[in-house]
């Protein structure tokens, strides 16, 4: 064997007796005291293997679990087993000891799986003699530097003796401040794998994390699951009370109790002490140190080849050996989550996320008697999710409890940092972590003006940022008072947010290839309780107000070209944001134009996002909030088109009575205007009324359209279309062709509805306008499926759907899902038409919108689906079915749901979709109803 498999050899052997060893003393350190851990161990497990699972039980009996007991005794020549604790055993004995030791057995499966492991590689190093060449080696004779943490008692001096081998000396402390932890330890099992994976490849691993997410609790459980690698000994090192960097390197040579001279170098003098042995070491709060604490640790590592270190910061150390592990909050109840319920034997509610089974520990042991109920369930999920999961804010609302009730609680918390005050902190922690605000005040302390400046401003963004609007935001002003020249903002800012992130304040996802920023709530609060005291808060206000206002304003500028489907995605996780602005209280001195410019782009946000309801809410405000002026014709065409979008989603949201409101308010101001100077046509205020008028003609239109008044609702529509001039935002022109076809539809002119959707789909694919066209398709499909042309009908409904998932059409996805369900009825298949009405009705109930939109026409195909499947199945079976939907995404019922029915492939679609009509004006006499055309001048007493 060359010199380096021998090494290897040694490491791997030495990793394994010590994993072993560990082994041994936490099942032994798990047991009930008093009593011989064979018997105990082995009742629990009879216990374990008769409850009914898909695991398969090990089967351990009483001389195999003491054999196991003995550590690195098993290793020795004579012994009569051969088999080691690996994964399953671990996970068997785990299982046992949960209820009893739950610390303990969430420990063990790593422990088994690093025996498992080390086992592997040692055959494949030496091949199957390398057992008989570990117990003739001298691994496994006790020396003074075999250092686990003290655990089991005299477990490996008892073991020893009873093998009648040399006793093996209780294993000694580490050195510095102990790990024991005496409060239950929850979660986190994924990232104590990470850490241990992380440690056994790189030499430095940093656990980075906003203050108050438990990097500190996790870092010495992972430092006590670790401990055995090291047989030179853990070295524990709290620099929180250390305010010099230049002193961490003595700090750290006094807490291995070596004691230097002036003279001398203190990390020399460490090296040279610990030469040539196995040590880790662990430096908790780095983050007011950085440089010291880099400087030290690449010294440190640079002349002790078999150090490793766990540290602990805010802000990683940025040095080459580095392994970053960023600990995130604990995990608290998806919103989606409802209502269900688990109940452990005695009864009580089991929570299901880790935030929660925290909380109600520290409630339980601060307030004996407290248990989740499924009257309180509710509660004790939204403490955890309004402060973030973060583990010390939620120990010290659970302190809060012996003055609180639950619900008391609930209600306070919004003012979390008063709540959560020094009175509710653990007297003997750190000054910093006896209350939620002193802990941000330690991170606002560490922050440059910048920093700060820039932390204020994105806790004015609800829901995130973009990283890119984020520059843009934080690089108008850097640090307040001063000049920067505008080349340089971007840079600066850039510069400024990565900090932020470095320094956990802000986090990062990956949106589409794009960067956005979030911060958790409690930093948010933080951020913007920091705003109020400021003197640059409105200044701050208004520039986040003006951002996303004019966002929103250049988005709908683009409804009607090729940007459209972008312009909806970009608008879409911005939603809170443009919620918190509108519903706000408009800051003094903002001019009505920016709210009413950005209200032209919320109507086809609103309707794509499934947001119907609310942005009619919204258009109700700023229509109240802001009347029609009348000084200028722009400031009344300005308003004119927010009136339109407040007219359209109170259709849709089914308030027929406020849009007509409305709509006679909005045409009552433009008949108001005076006549411009100079020919109608060519005038540009001249211009844009006549598009206006068209706009709002096209909505009486489409209101009459949903009553089925077809005379009425085509008169309008016809009325709009002679005008020639339309919007193009508002996509009048299109809307009024497809409202044409679909009052066609439904007086049963298959040949005119064809002619119009044809005109309508060329001038949409020309614009570039996919929302527009996913309609124009849900109609033909509905033709074709009205003269029992099924497959046609789908494979027009299956381009529809793919166009309503390229921009996120929630509310598209919903009526052809609908559409769907009858085609699917009618050709048989009620089991797949049957989960389609399941699964849709998810999207449609909290959408604000009633089904279809209100087109009762649309809402009969819906019925007769429903009648068909249930006599198809028979109600018993629908229900079951229908439920089974109702459980299921959307979108993992539909694809299933075309498969096997003749779908065209869409080819047949492409002449309508692409290059067929001039995508011009359409020629009117086309469109001419038969008999007089009813009257749709203003309505009387407008």
């Amino acid at each position: 064997m060359t010199t380096g498999e021998e090494d290897c050899f040694e490491s791997l052997a030495y990793g394994l007796v010590r994993a072993l060893d560990a082994w041994a003393v936490c099942v032994d350190g798990a047991v009930s005291k008093g009593r011989p851990a064979r018997k105990t161990l082995i009742r629990l497990l009879e216990q374990e293997r008769r409850i009914p699972g898909p695991v398969a039980r090990a089967a351990i009996d009483g001389p195999l679990l003491s054999y196991w007991l003995r550590g690195r005794g098993q290793l020795l020549p004579g012994t009569k087993h051969n088999r080691l604790p690996g994964v399953e055993d671990s996970a068997a004995v785990a299982r046992a000891l949960k209820a009893q030791a739950p610390g303990n057995a969430e420990r063990l499966p790593a422990i088994g799986r690093e025996i498992s492991d080390l086992a592997t590689r040692l055959q494949e190093t030496v091949g199957r003699g390398w057992r008989r060449r570990i117990g003739e080696s001298g691994f496994l004779q006790a020396d003074e530097t075999g250092a686990l943490p003290q655990q089991g008692g005299d477990l490996g001096r008892r073991d020893a003796q009873v093998d009648g081998a040399g006793q093996v000396p209780a294993p000694r402390s580490p050195v510095g401040h102990g790990i024991e932890q005496v409060t239950s330890f929850v979660g986190r099992t994924s990232e104590l794998a990470a850490g241990s994976a992380l440690l056994e490849r790189g030499r430095l691993v940093t656990l980075v994390g906003v203050g108050g997410v438990g990097k500190t609790r996790l870092a010495q459980r992972l430092t006590r699951d670790v401990a055995h690698r090291f047989e030179g000994g853990v070295c524990c090192v709290e620099l929180a009370g250390l305010h010099r960097g230049d002193c961490v390197a003595e700090t750290i040579t006094a807490a291995f109790g070596l004691q230097v001279s002036a003279e001398q170098d203190p990390l020399h003098e460490l090296a040279t002490a610990l030469r040539g042995r196995r040590v880790l070491l662990f430096l908790d709060n780095c983050e007011h140190l950085l440089d010291g604490c880099a400087r030290t640790v690449r010294m440190l590592l640079a002349l002790l080849p078999g150090l490793r270190v766990i540290a602990t910061s805010r802000q990683p150390l940025d040095i080459g050996e580095e392994h970053v592990l960023r600990v995130v909050p604990l995990d608290v109840p998806p919103v989606n989550a409802g209502s269900r319920r688990r109940k452990d034997a005695t009864g009580r509610i089991r929570p299901e996320s880790s935030a929660v089974v925290l909380f109600t520990d520290r409630a339980e042991a601060a307030c004996p008697g407290f248990q989740v109920t499924s009257t309180n369930q509710a509660a004790v999920v939204q403490v955890c999710r309004m402060l973030d999961g973060l583990p010390l804010a939620l120990e010290i609302a659970a302190r809060r409890l012996r003055t609180l009730t639950l619900e008391e609680l609930v209600q306070r918390i919004e003012h979390r940092f008063r709540l959560l005050g020094p009175g509710g902190g653990e007297r003997t922690a750190p000054p910093r972590h006896r209350a939620l605000r002193a802990l941000f005040d330690w991170s606002w302390d560490l922050c440059t003006d910048d920093e700060r400046a820039a932390w204020q401003q994105l806790s004015l963004c609800a829901g995130g940022v973009l990283l890119t609007d984020a520059e843009q935001l934080c690089g108008a002003t850097a640090t307040h008072g001063a000049r920067t020249p505008v080349g340089d903002r971007a840079v600066d800012a850039f510069a400024t947010l990565s900090a932020l992130v470095d320094k956990s304040l802000v986090g990062r996802v990956d949106v589409g290839g794009h960067t956005r920023l979030h911060m958790l709530e409690t930093v948010r609060a933080y951020g913007l309780e920091r705003l109020r005291e400021s003197d640059h808060g409105q200044h701050a206000v208004r520039r986040h107000r003006a951002y996303f206002l004019d966002l929103a304003a250049r988005a709908g500028a683009a409804y009607g070209s090729a940007e459209q489907a972008n312009w909806l995605r970009r608008l879409r996780p911005e939603h809170p944001n443009l919620r918190q602005i509108i519903t706000a209280v408009p800051p003094a001195g903002e001019p009505a134009e920016a709210v009413l410019r950005a209200a032209q782009g919320l109507w086809l946000h609103c309707l794509t996002s499934g947001k119907v309801g609310e942005g009619a809410h919204w258009m109700q405000m700023i229509i109240d909030r802001h009347p029609c002026p009348s000084l200028s014709p722009g400031a009344v065409f300005s308003w004119c088109r927010a009136a339109w979008v407040a007219g359209f989603l109170l259709l849709m949201h089914g308030d027929r009575d406020n849009a007509d409101r409305v709509i006679d308010m909005a045409d009552q101001r433009l008949a108001d205007l005076p006549a411009s100077p100079g020919a109608p046509d060519v005038t540009a205020d001249e211009g844009e009324r006549v598009e206006l008028a068209a706009a709002f003609l096209q909505l009486r239109g489409l209101a009459a359209l949903m009553e089925q008044d077809i005379p009425q609702a085509s008169a309008y529509t016809l009325s709009s279309l002679t005008s020639g001039r339309w919007s193009t935002m508002l996509l009048t022109q299109p809307q009024c062709l497809a409202q044409l076809a679909l009052a066609a539809v439904m007086r049963g002119d298959r040949v005119r509805a064809l002619s119009l959707l044809e005109e309508a789909l060329a001038i949409s694919a020309t614009r570039g306008d996919t929302w527009h066209r996913c309609y124009l398709l849900w109609i033909l499909a509905i033709l074709h499926g009205e003269a029992g042309e099924i497959p046609r009908a789908l494979g027009h409904l299956r381009c529809a759907l793919r166009l309503a998932r390229d921009i996120e059409e929630r509310m598209g996805e919903a009526v052809l899902s609908d559409t769907l369900a009858w085609l699917l009825a009618s050709r048989g298949d009620a089991r797949s038409a049957a989960l389609v009405l399941g699964a849709v009705d998810r999207v449609w109930k909290p959408s604000g919108v009633p089904r279809h939109f209100g087109f009762a026409h649309m809402a009969a195909h819906r019925r007769r689906a429903e009648e068909q499947v249930r006599q198809t199945l028979g109600e018993t079976a629908y229900r079951h079915v229908y439920r089974e939907g109702q459980r299921l995404a959307l979108r993992d019922v539909l694809e299933p749901a075309f498969a096997g029915h003749g779908v065209l492939d869409g080819h047949h679609i492409q002449r309508a979709d692409v290059g067929i009509g001039s995508g011009q004006a359409p020629r009117l006499h086309r469109y001419e109803l038969p008999g007089p055309r009813p009257d749709v001048g203003r309505p009387s007493g407008s």
